[in-house]
């Protein structure tokens, strides 16, 4: 190694480490990084730093690695498991000749801050949106109900101040249903209207927070949600709060043409190179002649609720368009009085 470039490595604050691309061998480590590391050892090897690796992060670094031939200045985050904590590290790396040698030069910083901050808004997000789509179907059913019962109970009224009151009733329930069905609506939309921002995630973990506070709703909803996975974690590179709009987009429909005490469910397999979402309900079902234009922009397949509710239009296109964002596929089965089936499939890189 170039003693110059440990001189300036060893007063860097950032961790450095430099690894030789033939040999496969660490050739050397800045304080820093044995200060972010926790490894006080004189002499240390490659297998000394990827011991430190979570073994659910391994695989993904060594991909990254390999891909740098062909990337500029590829970065991973990644899990050390240090002997005081578990720390999330955001390692950048470049290749560069250092007499003679290929070697790979690589910038360590610890994002755990950054991970735990972000992990807990996007958790709580995500239980927010699950919320929200359970009471915005829970609220507009009996508000359109309402709304109804209260223009027939006026057309029996023939007293100038209580149909004056019926009327004010109606415009408040009706401006009420209008009100969740723009908020359902703009949070759906402004989300796609975002650059897409991939990142590698757990989707088991953040499905399955979803999928729980569905279920703590089930006395209310009087719908059982189910949740089921081939592994504990599967980890797959998405824009999370665009996909979670699928998944909230799905969930709307199948509250919405699911009787009470019907049950909708969500499964996820680990396909090796892909992950497979089966996301299904035993509701009503999609009438066979809207099957051809369920996902297309201005369709006809559009359809009230059980209990009334709108549609919020072009949901399931723009659902099909961030699939293909993540270079993903979407499909259904459906049959009238049995429920629908959506799958998609999206890869894991």
């Amino acid at each position: 190694m170039d003693e110059v470039y440990k001189l300036i490595a060893d007063l860097s604050p950032e961790a450095q480490l430099a690894v030789d691309l033939k040999s496969r061998q660490l050739l050397y480590v800045n304080r820093a990084f044995r200060h972010l590391t926790g490894i006080d050892s004189e002499v240390i090897s490659l297998d000394d730093v990827m011991n430190l690796v979570h073994a659910e992060d391994l695989e993904f670094l060594k991909n990254s690695f390999r891909n740098i031939l062909q990337e500029d200045n590829p970065s991973a985050d990644i899990r050390l498991e240090t002997a005081n904590q578990q720390k999330w590290i955001r390692l950048k790396a470049v290749m560069t000749s250092l007499k003679s040698e290929q070697v790979i030069l690589a910038y360590a910083n610890d994002i755990t801050a950054e991970r735990n901050n972000m992990n807990t808004i996007k958790k709580y997000t995500n239980k927010k949106n699950s919320t929200l789509n359970i009471l915005s179907h829970d609220l507009r059913g009996p508000l359109s109900m309402a709304n109804t019962a209260t223009k027939l109970v006026k057309q029996g009224i023939k007293e100038p101040k209580l149909i004056e009151l019926t009327q004010t009733v109606s415009s408040i329930l009706s401006s009420s249903i209008d009100m969740i069905n723009d908020l359902v609506g703009r949070e759906f939309s402004e989300t796609t209207d975002v650059e897409l921002v991939k990142q590698r995630i757990n989707i088991v973990s953040k499905l399955q927070d979803y999928m729980e506070e569905a279920q703590r709703s089930e006395s209310i909803t009087k719908r059982t949600f189910k949740f089921s996975c081939s592994d504990k974690s599967i980890y797959v590179n998405l824009d999370e709060a665009k996909f979670m709009q699928v998944i909230n987009n799905l969930m709307t429909n199948a509250l919405k043409f699911t009787h009470d005490d019907g049950i909708i469910s969500l499964h996820i397999s680990d396909q090796r190179n892909s992950v497979l979402f089966t996301f299904s309900d035993n509701g009503i079902g999609i009438p066979k002649p809207y099957h051809p234009t369920l996902f297309a922009k201005f369709t006809d397949a559009r359809r009230k609720g059980l209990h009334g509710e709108d549609t919020i239009g072009l949901g399931l296109s723009i659902v099909k368009t961030i699939v293909e964002w993540h270079n993903g596929k979407i499909r259904f089965e459906s049959k009238e009085g049995e429920g629908t089936t959506f799958y998609i499939e999206v890869p894991t890189g």
